[in-house]
Parts: C-alpha cells; sequence; structure tokens
C-alpha cells in the first residue's frame, strides 16, 4: 500500500522540489516505468512542461550500425562507451548489403530531430520516436532519384520537414529539383531556388551530398552543409524561415581536396568545423567565432596517436566522426576497433564493438516522450505496426499511449 509520503511524490525525507529534478534526468526508459510509482509520479512524468524538461536533460548519443544479425541501430553511451540497441531488422527479412555504396537493402539514418528519426530500409522511409514507440511511412520518399538532404523542425510552425531534391536526367547531366515535405502531410510541395547568387543555383541544380552521410546542422535558423564540391567548397546555408539558399566561405586556411573529409558540427553554441586529410594524423579544427561577420578563428589541432582505418570499401564512410563539443568516434586501423577519444584525441577507451561489421554514422539520437499526433502508437510487443521490417529493441514495459501524454 502506498503511504501518505509516496502519495505526495516524496520518500524517505527526500524533498519534494528534488523529485522532479531527479527524474528529468532519467532515462526515458526508467522514467516509464517509475510512473507506476505513484499517482503524482504518473501525472509529473505525463506533463508536457516536464516532458520538455526532461528531453533538455537527455544526453546526445552518437549512432552506429552494426551488421553481424540482420542489422541493428544502436545508441552509444559517451559517458561509458556502452552500447544499446535502438532498432533492429527483424530476422525474417533478407539481411542488408552494408557494404553498398547507395545504401539499398540496408538500414540507413538520413536525419535525426528532437529524438525523431527519419530512417530507410530497403528504399522505404519513415520515420519514429524510439522513445515513444510511434512512427509513420514516408511513401512519397519511394522513388529513384529522390534523395534526402535534411530533416528538421521548422521553427515558426513546430512542424517536422524533410528537404529532399530529384533528378531529372537531361542527355548526360542531371538536374535536381528540390522539395519540402512536411511529416504527417499527403503531398510535398516544390520550393523555388531562391538564391543569394547564380553560383549558388547553379550548384544547386548540380544537387547536395545525401543527409545520411553529410547531415546539415541546424544553427540560427539555417541549415549548414558542410563544404559541397557542388559550391566550389564552400558550405551552402538554407534559411529555413525564408526557405532561400545562399553559400559562406569557409576558413581560408582549410584545404579541400577529394581526399580530405570535412564536417561541420556544433560547439559551445556555434558553429564549427574539421578537416581530416587522407592517412593525416593531425586534424584542424576551425570555430565561428562571429556568425554575424562570418569570421573563422583556428581553435586546436587534434593529434591522434594511432593510425586511422581506411578501406577499399570505407566503412564507415570517413574513419572519424567529430560530434557536438567535440567528441569523436574513431575507427583505428591496428587494433580494429571503434574508439572513442575527447576533443584533443586523447582516447577514452574503445566502444564495445569491434569495427568490422560496424558502421560509425554522423548523426546523434537525444531522446524524447513527447508524443506526436502525426506519428501511430504501436502495440506494446516491440514490432512495428507501420513498418513491419523492423523492431524496436528495449522490450514491450516502455511503450506508452497517446492517452497518457499530450503533444507539446
Amino acid at each position: 500500500m502506498a503511504t501518505r509520503e509516496t502519495e505526495r511524490g516524496s520518500s524517505d525525507g527526500l524533498p519534494e522540489d528534488m523529485i522532479p529534478e531527479i527524474l528529468a534526468r532519467v532515462p526515458p526508459k526508467h522514467l516509464l516505468r517509475f510512473r507506476a510509482a505513484c499517482k503524482a509520479w504518473r501525472d509529473l512524468a505525463t506533463d508536457p512542461a516536464f516532458i520538455r524538461r526532461h528531453h533538455s536533460h537527455q544526453p546526445r548519443q552518437p549512432l552506429v550500425f552494426t551488421y553481424d544479425v540482420g542489422g541493428c541501430l544502436q545508441a552509444v553511451d559517451l559517458a561509458t562507451n556502452k552500447r544499446r540497441a535502438v532498432l533492429r531488422v527483424i530476422q525474417r527479412v533478407p539481411p542488408p548489403h552494408p557494404f553498398a555504396d547507395d545504401g539499398r537493402g540496408a538500414l540507413m539514418v538520413h536525419g535525426s530531430c528532437n529524438g525523431l528519426l527519419l530512417l530507410s530500409f530497403h528504399r522505404s522511409f519513415f520515420v519514429c520516436n524510439p522513445a515513444t514507440r510511434q512512427g509513420a511511412r514516408l511513401p512519397l520518399l519511394l522513388q529513384d532519384g529522390r534523395d534526402v538532404v535534411g530533416f528538421y523542425q521548422h521553427a515558426d510552425s513546430g512542424e517536422y520537414r524533410v528537404l529532399y531534391h530529384e533528378a531529372e536526367r537531361l542527355g548526360l547531366q542531371s538536374r535536381h529539383s528540390y522539395y519540402v515535405l512536411t511529416v504527417g502531410s499527403p503531398q510535398a510541395r516544390s520550393i523555388e531556388l531562391r538564391t543569394s547568387s547564380a553560383e549558388v543555383g547553379a550548384g544547386l541544380m548540380r544537387g547536395l551530398e545525401r543527409s545520411r552521410t553529410s547531415p546539415p546542422v541546424l544553427l540560427h535558423g539555417s541549415l549548414h552543409w558542410s563544404p559541397q564540391q557542388s559550391q566550389g567548397g564552400d558550405i551552402l546555408v538554407f534559411d529555413q524561415a525564408a526557405e532561400s539558399f545562399r553559400r559562406i566561405s569557409r576558413p581560408a586556411e582549410a584545404s579541400l581536396t577529394k581526399d580530405d573529409h570535412t564536417q561541420l558540427f556544433e560547439m559551445e553554441g556555434k558553429l564549427a568545423m574539421f578537416c581530416s586529410p587522407q592517412f593525416a594524423k593531425n586534424l584542424a579544427v576551425w570555430f565561428m567565432d562571429d556568425y554575424k561577420e562570418m569570421r573563422w578563428v583556428w581553435k586546436y589541432w587534434v593529434k591522434l596517436s594511432f593510425k586511422l582505418a581506411y578501406q577499399p570499401i570505407p566503412l564507415p564512410l570517413c574513419p572519424i566522426v567529430l560530434y557536438q563539443e567535440g567528441d569523436m568516434l574513431v575507427s583505428e586501423e591496428v587494433s580494429d576497433k571503434v574508439l572513442h577519444c575527447d576533443k584533443t584525441g586523447k582516447s577514452q577507451g574503445p566502444v564495445d564493438c569491434s569495427a568490422r561489421g560496424t558502421r560509425v554514422t554522423p548523426h546523434m539520437l537525444k531522446e524524447s516522450l513527447v508524443l506526436h499526433e502525426f506519428l501511430q502508437t504501436q502495440r506494446n510487443d516491440g514490432a512495428c505496426e507501420w513498418f513491419s521490417e523492423v523492431e524496436f529493441a528495449d522490450g514491450s514495459d516502455t511503450a506508452i499511449s497517446a492517452d497518457e501524454t499530450q503533444t507539446d
């Protein structure tokens, strides 16, 4: 029987105002179980304001794929270097081919935003929230020649949108048209290529890199892509409110050759970039000190004490991925391991997985318990009714229904 102290939300003399602070920091799976402790905790865990605060306290975790048994998407806890399964391909589905350059057959991440993941499998696209077990198919993205280049939340409307382009063959060349699909909408809309210059427009007609390998950074209300060859090596910027494109220069000292890998990321609330020449041990990191003036400053060198793992068919596409605030996952050549390094390149130990059969992605997951009306809720057995080829991996006790939590 619940005691009076438990019903008030306190236990063993713990101050009542401490309960929300503690629960806001526990993982979603445990929070959903704690709702059964008492009515006060259940009411708290379903309050929209608390759910937003809970999301703000969740860590960003890098996403990796393993292909040992059918295919599994996993999140890495950078505090412990431990993995946990997020989604896995069910056994009756033919195993994916992780080495295919176009991702055909493989479970792929195309975007991550506020706890939502945009994924594809066998050319079918779907969006889901692993924490709440909601999801929906996106059939409009099935057509060949359509590539996702961005996934974001529109600031004014709160809508979740997919930016993609579609290639049209014109003789030996292709011309790309751009579309915005609002998740939950039955159709996409074409957007006019409003650009700051003819050069930007010409580059857009040649297309952009796919977001599964080069996701844009959302900062100051705009999407920023890593230096694009179609843009002469400059950084393309998409103002998501005005739906217009422009470009900004990369750091003047940053070389860009076909063998170099550059990546944008966010650090300390500002735009940052690193450049990784092939086989180099010293990686340069730049920092946009003044966004209004577009002024880049050199931040620091990342000095690696080991060799990177480059392969004839790269797995992952680049052996080093740098995440928000500077943490890195690195495929190390000699030990055949995925290492976690801090922003100086100092090893923080190996991730508990082998580099063989593991693909490090440039995406991160920050879990959220917000429910969305445009997504479907599935039954409590792990399988996805809206996408039967995959299943959630954490058991049946974490699923919640739409009548328990409200969207914000």
